[in-house]
C-alpha cells in the first residue's frame, strides 16, 4: 500500500464517520421523541461504530502485516538466491584465476621456446657442449619447480657431464661412469625418486663417494634420455631439493616431452648433416607439439595446412623462398591458440559469442610472438592475416581482395579445407567432394577464387593418380 492509498482511506473513513454521527443523530431526533430512548440508541450506535472501526482497523492492519510478512519472505528468498549466486561467483572467480594462471604458464613456456630458438646460432650448431648447456637451462626454465639440474653426453659408452645447475660441475666431470648407469632413465621424461640411491648399485665405493660430494641432496628427479635411432646420445636430469615440499607434476612431463624433440632434432641434424632449413622445420614442429598438447583438435592439422600451402604456392609459380614461407607459415598459423584457455578450445559444445571473440584474437597473438624471432618474423604478417576474407568481412583488420598478402590468402584456403575435412566438436568431417563444393560456393566471397581453383586442381590430380 502506498502513501496515496493510505491518505485516501483515512479521508474516506473521516468523511463516513462524520456523516454517520451527524445524520444518524438527525434521524433519531426526527423519529423518536423520548430522550431516554434516543440516548440508549446512541449508546448502541457508539458501540456499533467502535466495532465497525475496530474491524476496519483490523483489516487494514492485517493487510499491512500480511504485506510485510510477504515482503520479508521474498527478501529471505532473494537473500538465499544472492548467497547461492555469491558462492557461484566465488567458485567461478577461483576457476577463472586458475585459468589465467594456466594461460600465463602456457604463454611463458612459449616465450621460453622462442628464446631458445633465437639463441641457436651457427656457432651452436658446431658446438655440442654449448647447445647442451642451452638445452639444460631452457628445460630448467620450463619446469620452475626444479632446484638443480645436470646434462651429460655419451662418449665411447661413458657418461660425460657437460653442464649443471646447483651441483659441483668440476667434480661431476671427474667421474668416469659407464653407460649402464642410465638404465633407469628412459627416452621419455619420467619422475624418479631418490635417484642417487639407485646409482649406488652401479658404482664402486670411490665413484659413489665422488658422486655424493658432487651432487646436492636430491628428493626427486625428472629425467630423460636423448635417443636417435637406438642410440642414447645424451641425457637431462632436473632435480628437486631433498628439503623441498614440492613434487613434479604430470604437466612437467608433458612439457618436456615436446621439448625433448628439439634436442633429438639437433642430434639428427648433426648425424645426417641436414640443411639448416630442415632443422628449423623440426624446431617449428616441436613448437606445434606444444599446441597439440594444448588443443586436441589441432593434431596433424598444422602439418596438413603447411603441405597444402606449399603445394598451392608451387602451383602458382612462386619462387622457392615464397614456397618455404608458405610451408612454415602453415606450420605456425595457429600458434596463437596457445594463449587461449584449453577449456574453450576443447569444448564439446558450440562456442559462445564471448568464446569466439577470444578465439579471434589468436592471429594477433601469433603475430606478436613470431615477430620476436629473427628466423620467423618474415612470416608473422602472413599468419596475422590468415583469417581475412576476400570480401573484407574477415578479421583482425577486415582487409579485402589483393590487399591481403598472397600467402595469407593461400593459408585461408588450405586452413579452411583442412578444418572442413576434420572432425570437430561443432561439426562432422566433410568428405573431399563436399569440401570442394563448399570451397567453390564461397569463392569470390570468403576465398580468393584463383587459389580455390588451384587447390581443386591439385586435389583432382591426386585423386586421378590414386
Amino acid at each position: 500500500m502506498n502513501i496515496k492509498e493510505e491518505l485516501k482511506i483515512i479521508f474516506i473513513y473521516i468523511v463516513l464517520g462524520v456523516l454517520w454521527i451527524y445524520f444518524s443523530d438527525e434521524f433519531l431526533v426526527a423519529v423518536f421523541n423520548d430522550q431516554e430512548v434516543i440516548l440508549q440508541i446512541q449508546t448502541l450506535k457508539g458501540v456499533l461504530y467502535v466495532l465497525i472501526t475496530g474491524a476496519i482497523f483490523f483489516l487494514l492492519l492485517k493487510r499491512a502485516f500480511d504485506n510485510l510478512r510477504k515482503a520479508k519472505y521474498e527478501l529471505q528468498e532473494k537473500n538465499k538466491k544472492l548467497q547461492v549466486y555469491t558462492e557461484w561467483l566465488e567458485s567461478g572467480n577461483e576457476a577463472l584465476e586458475a585459468s589465467y594462471k594456466n594461460l600465463y604458464e602456457q604463454t611463458e613456456d612459449l616465450k621460453i621456446m622462442i628464446d631458445f630458438i633465437n639463441n641457436i646460432s651457427k656457432e651452436t650448431f658446431a658446438d655440442v657442449d654449448k647447445f647442451l648447456s642451452e638445452l639444460l637451462r631452457t628445460a630448467y626454465k620450463l619446469v620452475p619447480k626444479s632446484d638443480y639440474g645436470s646434462i651429460y653426453m655419451i662418449k665411447e659408452d661413458k657418461v660425460v657431464f657437460v653442464d649443471s645447475i646447483g651441483h659441483d660441475l668440476i667434480k661431476l666431470k671427474e667421474l668416469t661412469l659407464n653407460q649402464d648407469i642410465l638404465q633407469i632413465v628412459g627416452e621419455k621424461p619420467q619422475i624418479i625418486d631418490n635417484i642417487i640411491s639407485y646409482d649406488k648399485e652401479y658404482l664402486n665405493e670411490e665413484q659413489f663417494k665422488l658422486l655424493k660430494e658432487a651432487s646436492k641432496d636430491i628428493k626427486q628427479s625428472l629425467a630423460f634420455s636423448l635417443v636417435v635411432g637406438d642410440q642414447i646420445l645424451a641425457g637431462v636430469s632436473l632435480d628437486i631439493a631433498k628439503e623441498s615440499d614440492l613434487n613434479f607434476r604430470k604437466e612437467s612431463i608433458e612439457t618436456l616431452k615436446a621439448f625433448s624433440n628439439l634436442a633429438e632434432s639437433f642430434y639428427t641434424f648433426q648425424r645426417y648433416n641436414k640443411l639448416q632449413g630442415e632443422f628449423q622445420r623440426d624446431i617449428i614442429l616441436s613448437m606445434i607439439k606444444f599446441l597439440e598438447i594444448h588443443d586436441r583438435y589441432t593434431g596433424g592439422h598444422s602439418e596438413e595446412v603447411a603441405l597444402l600451402s606449399q603445394q598451392i604456392a608451387r602451383e602458382l609459380g612462386l619462387n622457392e623462398d615464397k614456397i618455404k614461407d608458405a610451408y612454415w607459415a602453415g606450420l605456425v598459423h595457429d600458434i596463437g591458440k596457445l594463449l587461449i584457455p584449453k577449456a574453450i578450445l576443447n569444448k564439446e559444445t558450440k562456442f559462445t559469442q564471448k568464446d569466439y571473440e577470444l578465439i579471434k584474437k589468436h592471429p594477433r597473438w601469433a603475430y606478436k610472438l613470431l615477430k620476436e624471432s629473427k628466423r620467423l618474423d618474415k612470416i608473422a604478417e602472413y599468419v596475422l592475416y590468415h583469417h581475412e576474407r576476400w570480401d573484407g568481412m574477415g578479421y583482425p583488420e577486415g582487409i579485402a581482395g589483393q590487399n591481403i598478402p598472397l600467402i595469407s590468402r593461400i593459408l585461408t584456403v588450405a586452413d579452411s579445407y583442412s578444418a572442413m575435412t576434420s572432425k570437430r566438436a561443432y561439426h562432422k568431417a566433410l568428405d573431399q567432394k563436399a569440401a570442394k563444393v563448399e570451397l567453390q560456393n564461397n569463392a569470390g566471397e570468403q576465398f580468393d577464387p584463383e587459389i580455390v581453383k588451384v587447390l581443386i586442381e591439385i586435389l583432382s590430380r591426386e585423386n586421378k593418380a590414386i
